[in-house]
């Protein structure tokens, strides 16, 4: 922890269901660093014409708020704009210059690539890119997922590669931990996936692995809503299959029982450009579950996770390979609770709060007033190098 203090403002639109806001703020505050929070909305609102109306009425809230945080803390050393605010980052740059402070943006993901992938009109799908590609230039820094995304996003948006710092993603002990009574008592050996069945979560292929499983005593449950569950939902009733059931959007006390309640639970599996780079929220919550996690061989889970140790990868959009994975697992118990019990140690020393904090501090520069602070162009993990 470091013995020196550090204010650092959590500036957006946000609220904790989402793990990554909580992720951040109690990850820099388990090293010492003190967060004030200027929140112009309780709950995040969607990038789009609603958020552009009322820009006026939230800019009025942030400056109303910072000047109050500017008052009350003797030195405020960076701002850290939340993900999907990208309307508010000229605001958040004024206070940043007027502070001498750095202004640090969650990038995190996309919005372009995403609202491509939603099949978005075209018009918006460039808008939407040139509004990012602008206010990007703003943030002295930005924070993705992984290494991978870094290069990604310094490629798509032409920034300096070294101001971009992949943090992973964690999950929320509060959920995703293993239970005492084993979470939800399935009646058979069951598969788990939950998500927003986006395209490149490859959730088609989870449905044509449970196909070449059809006649197989294995059970799998998909959790959620997203833009394409009618579509795996017709995939599911193509083939017929007995062996799938939908739960819809789940609380999280549901999700993380079953998570943990599962026999094998499931990561991503497309071939996207977006799940080559990601490691995504489904494996950092399956592993905290304590759970046996299956998912897509890809250069960012390599970099972190081990095969058959405390993960199991398969080539992506491969349901023979995915269905003879989960075979494999379910004949095999003692690999099964070794990848557990693996990906459970992983959770701990490496996607925990407390190593999400160690890796903020030691890669980014909060404060560049700081003469001890390193360089974010000289990664202190190989891993994000």
């Amino acid at each position: 922890m470091r013995s020196d203090t550090e204010t650092v403002v959590l500036l957006g639109d946000y609220d904790y269901d989402y793990y990554r806001e909580l992720s951040l703020r109690d990850g820099l505050r388990s090293q010492g660093i003190t967060v004030r929070e200027c929140r112009f909305r309780d709950e995040p609102l969607s990038v789009g014409l609603t958020k552009f109306l009322l820009l006026p009425l939230f800019y009025v809230r942030i400056w109303r708020q910072m000047r109050r945080l500017a008052r009350e803390e003797p030195a405020i050393d960076a701002i850290l704009v939340t993900k999907f605010n990208i309307s508010v980052l000229p605001i958040a740059a004024l206070f940043a210059r007027r502070l001498d402070a750095p202004l640090v943006y969650d990038l995190f993901v996309s919005l372009y690539r995403t609202a491509d992938m939603q099949d978005y009109p075209r018009w918006q799908v460039t808008l939407i890119y040139w509004l990012e590609w602008l206010t990007f230039r703003l943030p002295d820094y930005h924070l993705t997922e992984t290494a991978e995304y870094a290069q990604l996003y310094a490629t798509l948006y032409s920034l300096p590669r070294s101001r971009i710092v992949g943090i992973p993603i964690g999950a929320d002990d509060t959920w995703f931990h293993p239970r005492e009574d084993g979470g939800t008592a399935f009646d058979r050996f069951t598969v788990v996936y939950w998500g927003a069945f986006l395209p490149h979560h490859g959730v088609e292929t989870i449905v044509d692995a449970a196909a070449e499983l059809a006649a197989e005593d294995i059970q799998f449950v998909l959790i959620g809503e997203g833009v394409r569950k009618d579509r795996i939902e017709r995939r599911v009733a193509e083939h017929g299959l007995e062996n799938v059931e939908f739960w819809g959007r789940a609380p999280w006390e549901t999700l993380g029982r079953a998570a943990a309640g599962a026999d094998v639970t499931m990561g991503i599996f497309s071939d996207d450009l977006r799940a080559q780079a990601s490691i995504t929220n489904k494996v950092s919550e399956g592993i905290a579950s304590g759970s046996a996690v299956v998912t897509m061989d890809s250069p960012p889970v390599r970099r972190w996770f081990t095969h058959t140790e405390d993960i199991y990868l398969v080539p992506p959009e491969d349901p023979a390979a995915l269905a003879a994975a989960i075979r494999t697992l379910r004949d095999d118990p003692t690999l099964r609770e070794r990848i557990a019990r693996g990906g459970r140690t992983l959770h701990e020393t490496v996607f925990s709060v407390d190593q999400i904090g160690k890796l903020l501090v030691e890669n980014v520069p909060f404060s560049e007033r700081s003469p001890t602070r390193r360089s974010v162009a000289e990664p202190t993990d190989p891993k994000y190098e």
